[in-house]
């Protein structure tokens, strides 16, 4: 709920609009208000797309009351909300299929002959359990399905 006074009709940004900022700008990687202002300048005519910022970015101080002035168990009530939806939505279109989480990662502490380090991908299913399986990659792809189809291999 937006917590400004709304019935002095001296609001800029509209509350929706500055959460997603701030929520797409810390999903990449920006810590400080600087760099979510800056964010929101290299992306404005993106947002500017889908309707929102239409009044340009906010201010520091406009970020800063609004980080002090969001009621957190409200937004997490929100996003968990918003998460339950985005996830119905997807099982939809996709029919029976289940969404599976990804996660690939470096061995750092090893070597191979080539100079890489070795990478390691495991899937995660919710219905399944924490882990469907876990396996070694030799060539590094950005393809979600070439990890999938190692674990598929590797639990044959």
């Amino acid at each position: 709920p937006d917590f400004r006074r709304a019935g002095k009709g001296n609001i800029r940004h509209r509350l929706d609009d500055i959460i997603m900022l701030m929520i797409l700008a810390r999903a990449s990687k920006c810590v400080g208000r600087t760099e979510i202002i800056e964010f929101g300048r290299h992306n404005l005519n993106k947002f500017r797309k889908l309707g929102m910022l239409k009044n340009g970015i906010p201010s520091e101080a406009t970020l800063c009351h609004m980080e002090h002035g969001i009621d957190d168990l409200a937004l997490a009530d929100r996003m968990q909300e918003f998460m339950k939806f985005f996830h119905q939505s997807l099982s939809k279109a996709d029919g029976d299929k289940e969404t599976i989480c990804v996660d690939g990662k470096a061995e750092r502490g090893t070597v191979k002959d080539n100079g890489r380090n070795p990478d390691i991908v495991s899937a995660y299913s919710h219905t399944e359990g924490p882990e469907l399986g876990h396996g070694r990659i030799e060539t590094r792809t950005y393809r979600v399905f070439d990890g999938l189809d190692i674990i598929a291999d590797k639990e044959k």
